[in-house]
């Protein structure tokens, strides 16, 4: 008997330590070097962009700089970098109170790295925090609600859920958690876990 006890604690240890790995799931970065953007500014309303290229141009010729926007009041409502083109390294957008709303990474047109966006109120809490690769998904993407409580933890790759998904009410409790693997799910799903991520592809529907 006593043998038998032993058998399952340890089992037990076992299965809690591979939940907490697969709580943790990590996936490759791919990593470039950095292109610097050029420091030279312009309104953003003078450059042209073509949606078939995806492409910003001034006069003609492929754009490389900093495109800005303001608010009619004059304050500043982004800051787009651009490089032959082509978005590039960071892009910052503002609230009209002067508080900083998105802060974007992207690497030759696309998301790549952290992308948070931050609430509108005067506590200014991270309410985002998304990973991409190549303009997809990757890695951990974590949302919390407005007032700072955990919303939803997905563990996404190359946009699509593999790993651990959870998701919180706002007292805590979890409603959500289930583990992906190979386009299957394990667990106890809602229908509703995924919508409103950034408009991506992951979404479900009631």
């Amino acid at each position: 008997m006593r043998n038998l006890m032993c058998i399952l604690l340890i089992q037990l240890i076992v299965s809690c330590g591979q939940a907490s790995k697969k709580d943790d799931k990590s996936f490759k970065q791919e990593t470039f070097t950095r292109l610097e953007v050029p420091s030279s500014t312009i309104d953003k309303s003078k450059l042209v962009y073509d949606n078939k290229i995806s492409i910003w141009t001034l006069d003609g010729e492929k754009f490389s700089g900093y495109a800005l926007t303001y608010f009619p009041d004059g304050t500043i409502k982004q800051k787009m970098g651009i490089l032959e083109g082509r978005k590039q390294n960071e892009t910052k957008d503002w609230y009209a109170n002067g508080q900083i709303k998105h802060i974007a990474h992207y690497h030759k047109g696309k998301l790549h790295g952290e992308k948070k966006t931050w609430s509108a109120d005067s506590r200014h809490l991270l309410i985002s925090l998304l990973n991409y690769n190549s303009g997809k998904l990757h890695g951990v993407q974590k949302k919390w609600y407005s007032t700072g409580e955990l919303f939803k933890v997905l563990n996404m790759n190359m946009g699509k859920e593999e790993g651990i998904q959870k998701a919180f009410r706002e007292n805590g409790d979890l409603f959500a958690n289930y583990e992906a693997k190979e386009g299957r799910n394990y667990g106890l799903k809602r229908a509703f876990l995924c919508v409103g991520l950034e408009d991506e592809v992951v979404q479900y529907e009631n």
